[in-house]
């Protein structure tokens, strides 16, 4: 590959057709979703090295040929370090303009932020009218180049031969002796105390009491696949995983059901690694009850260390999915995904996208550092230390929240009393209380409280109890138990209507996102806001996986050329009780969204399951 001008590339790889041949295939639902959300995957992508054009006078059918005549670069061709263009560094954007400056701490209850402009041709029609829009590139089935010309290994998902390109080995399915998941259980807890309370049952009450608290605090349960996995987030600190220096492989265990995926990892320690190792992730993953999905871990890399500038951030480079492998309810999958070289991670999110943004949980570097350069602070003016990410976490719940009683209830109690899981343990908890005393009528309000907040924890895609949306802004988000609940405000249902969608978002500068934060935990949390290629570009992989059992009409990837738009915003602790800290953000994008994904939500000081991104 040289660098003045892009080869067209052709893989001559054998096809292994032994592959998982027998892997479940999803609903014909699911697949004619896929096709419809994915219907740019029939395009076909010639490349030159001319010039940048694309006709937009008229509509392109799903199999009509598109001409792309695009440059490595197309602008900013003198940044330094330099950015060849796809599938090496694509042009970075300048920061965002920010009010309040980060630096100088926030001075409002608000804060704008305007992108800088992509250079990137405003197409004529929007990527949805018109798709593919003018920040789709070129496939090039090849490994990503880092911005000193050197090869990342690992970084090809795909090739129209070999669709899973990055599994290191065949994928392991087992059948799991149940599938019972916290919801179902937690579903027999709050309407068997109904019953066990109506008939003044002491024994059955009581165990009722224990067997839901266990759910929730992450207690081991006998016959449950989900033991040891808390519906309470205040674990975090103890889940850093160390990759073995001998194997070069770090071993992960997810359980997925309903809207969940829960991991017993949130930080990826690479200390025992040489910078240049290449590494393996193995993934052990449960599905439970009304969890079947596709597996699709997305990496996130950084440009090579030595281009970091001084005294500041490591640069952005390349996301992609790493597999689109279907799994069903009730089965144990093991999977092995192979990792480019230990000095290019930034971090891994797993998500499912048959109930995203909810379904989702990230993988942090454990060294990075936030804030990322310097002290901050938050929205009350408060110092933020600089620490790690793994630090963050301890110093909040602990560094052995589960070795005692007391530690457990020290570190559940800096979970805002508004989160639904907090609610259902504080009722629990006072109904056991009240069962001492066989005060019947206390027991009777406590398991109706439980049961309320039981169904307002079964989704984060609508507020709970004690939040309303903001009708002023587009979407209100509520940071509790370590994670968020969103919903967004529909101009034809006001207050009533939630979904995970931003349509009106379709070209650049067209609408201002207007956000509206309240923070419910005790403790400091953080808001962020990241691209995933609609500024700097993104790439489709596709062709049809039926063969070796994938999934949808096309199977795809995608590698994303992503960015931050704007510096973290930090919100102070809830003020106690069911009060919140609130702050709003308003945000102008001047790029076309990425057909995929308009935007990535999250909180970079507590990731994990802290994440609401948006299509």
């Amino acid at each position: 590959m040289e660098n003045s001008k892009m080869m067209k590339v052709t893989l001559n790889m054998q096809t292994d057709a032994n592959m998982q041949t027998d892997a479940l295939k999803l609903s014909k639902l699911s697949r004619i979703f896929l096709c419809k959300t994915l219907s740019v995957a029939g395009l076909v992508l010639l490349v030159s090295n001319v010039s940048y054009s694309q006709s937009s006078e008229k509509r392109i059918g799903q199999y009509t040929p598109i001409e792309w005549n695009t440059r490595l670069n197309y602008c900013q061709p003198n940044q330094q370090p330099p950015t060849p263009g796809h599938p090496g560094p694509q042009f970075r954007l300048p920061p965002s303009e920010q009010t309040p400056k980060p630096q100088l701490g926030i001075s409002s209850n608000s804060t704008t932020v305007q992108t800088a402009e992509t250079c990137l041709p405003e197409p004529k029609d929007d990527p949805f009218t018109l798709p593919p829009g003018t920040n789709l590139l070129p496939n090039a089935y090849v490994d990503m180049l880092d911005g000193t010309g050197e090869s990342m290994p690992n970084t090809l998902p795909s090739t129209p031969n070999i669709p899973y390109n990055l599994h290191d080995g065949h994928p392991v399915v087992t059948a799991l002796s149940n599938a019972i998941s916290p919801t179902d259980d937690l579903h027999t807890v709050v309407f068997g105390l109904e019953k066990s309370i109506a008939d003044e049952n002491e024994g059955k009450t009581k165990e009722l009491l224990e067997f839901g608290l266990n759910i929730l605090e992450g207690e081991k349960i006998r016959d449950r696949h989900y033991s040891g996995f808390p519906v309470l987030h205040y674990q975090g600190g103890t889940k850093e995983k160390k990759v073995d220096h001998d194997t070069k492989t770090v071993k992960v265990h997810q359980v997925w059901y309903d809207e969940h995926i829960e991991s017993n990892t949130s930080f990826l320690n690479l200390s025992k690694l040489d910078l240049e190792d290449t590494w393996t992730i193995e993934y052990t993953v449960d599905v439970l009850n009304r969890g079947e999905d596709d597996f699709s871990p997305f990496v996130m890399y950084f440009d090579d260390p030595s281009l970091t500038p001084k005294g500041g951030k490591p640069l952005p480079h390349i996301g992609m999915d790493q597999t689109f492998f279907p799994m069903q309810q009730g089965t144990r999958t093991v999977f092995k995904i192979k990792m480019t070289r230990a000095k290019y991670l930034n971090l891994v999110y797993t998500w499912g996208w048959r109930m995203h943004p909810p379904r989702i949980q990230a993988m942090e570097n454990s060294k990075k550092m936030f804030p990322p350069l310097t002290n901050g602070i938050d929205t009350k003016g408060n110092p933020v230390a600089r620490k790690s990410v793994v630090d963050w976490e301890k110093s909040v719940f602990g560094n052995k929240p589960t070795s005692s009683e007391a530690n457990k209830v020290a570190a559940i109690s800096m979970i805002g009393d508004l989160s639904p899981a907090k609610r259902m343990w504080n009722s629990f908890r006072s109904a056991q209380n009240a069962l001492r005393t066989e005060d019947w009528k206390t027991l009777s309000i406590e398991a109706e409280s439980a049961k309320d907040a039981y169904f307002d924890w079964r989704t984060r895609s609508r507020l709970p109890a004690g939040v309303e949306p903001d009708p002023e802004s587009d979407i209100t988000l509520l940071y509790v138990n370590n994670t968020i609940y969103g919903e967004f405000v529909d101009e034809e249902k006001p207050l009533q209507f939630a979904e995970v969608r931003w349509p009106e978002w379709k070209k650049r500068n067209d609408h201002e996102l207007k956000v509206t934060l309240h923070n419910g935990d005790y403790y400091q949390r953080a808001y962020d806001n990241v691209d995933f290629g609609g500024a700097r570009g993104w790439e489709n992989q596709f062709k049809s996986s039926t063969k070796v059992g994938g999934s949808g009409c096309w199977f795809t990837f995608g590698r994303a050329h992503w960015m931050q738009n704007m510096s973290a915003i930090i919100l102070a602790p809830s003020p106690g009780g069911v009060k919140t800290e609130q702050h709003k953000v308003n945000i102008r994008y001047n790029y076309e969204p990425s057909t995929r994904l308009r935007f990535y939500q999250f909180d970079p000081m507590h990731h994990d399951v802290g994440i609401y991104s948006i299509h």
